[in-house]
């Protein structure tokens, strides 16, 4: 985990503050209603929301997916329990009441909701609501921040490092060539000129 000791502390605190309000929320129909209450079967779920969300700071040292996954749970749990404490006065509007005292109550039908009932279904409706929110809210600050594995050492080189190469050698410069010795020009030929005989004269005699 790449977080802050105090960063981490403060998730943790909010996500078990939410389950400290789902128990709450779960206990205090019985305060207000007693056992005979009709709402006090929400102490199961939101006893099991607790738990999850309790174990969330647990689940996100193993990563985000699973802390996410355990906080669904959680979250699935405390809404069944609200959805099972509001069925009551839905079931009483639909089906009927019985009439008032001391009139007998017709089979099939229940009591109207007490003012125990209705404060405890209030104050568990909240409850349970502040601690979804809550574990929500620290869900988000989880995902938020930077979440890293444990940093490592740099690596050391176990290997000696390899000599560094030399240098290539510059090319040799070559040197100019020495320019060819042009021949000396020699004269231009001149031809001698050659004394002209005289006509050849025949010894024949004429006959």
């Amino acid at each position: 985990m790449s977080e802050s000791p105090a960063a981490e502390q403060r998730l943790i605190w909010s996500l078990w503050a939410a389950a400290g309000l789902a128990v709450l929320g779960g206990v205090l129909p019985f305060v207000f209603g007693g056992t005979s209450s009709r709402v006090t079967a929400v102490v199961v779920p939101y006893v099991i929301g607790a738990i999850a969300l309790g174990a969330t700071p647990f689940a996100y040292r193993q990563g985000r997916t699973l802390a996410a996954l355990v906080y669904f749970i959680a979250g699935l749990a405390i809404m069944f329990g609200l959805l099972t404490m509001f069925s009551l006065p839905v079931r009483l509007a639909v089906l009927g009441t019985c009439p008032a005292l001391p009139a007998p109550c017709p089979a099939g039908f229940e009591r109207p909701l007490t003012d125990a009932e209705n404060t405890g279904m209030g104050v568990a409706t909240a409850c349970g609501l502040l601690a979804v929110f809550l574990g929500f809210f620290g869900l988000v600050v989880m995902y938020r921040r930077p979440h890293g594995g444990p940093v490592m050492p740099p690596a050391v080189r176990q290997i000696p490092p390899m000599p560094a190469a030399a240098p290539p050698a510059p090319p040799p410069v070559a040197e100019p060539e020495a320019k060819a010795e042009e021949p000396e020009e020699l004269p231009a030929h001149e031809e001698e000129e050659v004394p002209e005989l005289p006509p050849h004269e025949s010894t024949s005699s004429s006959t």
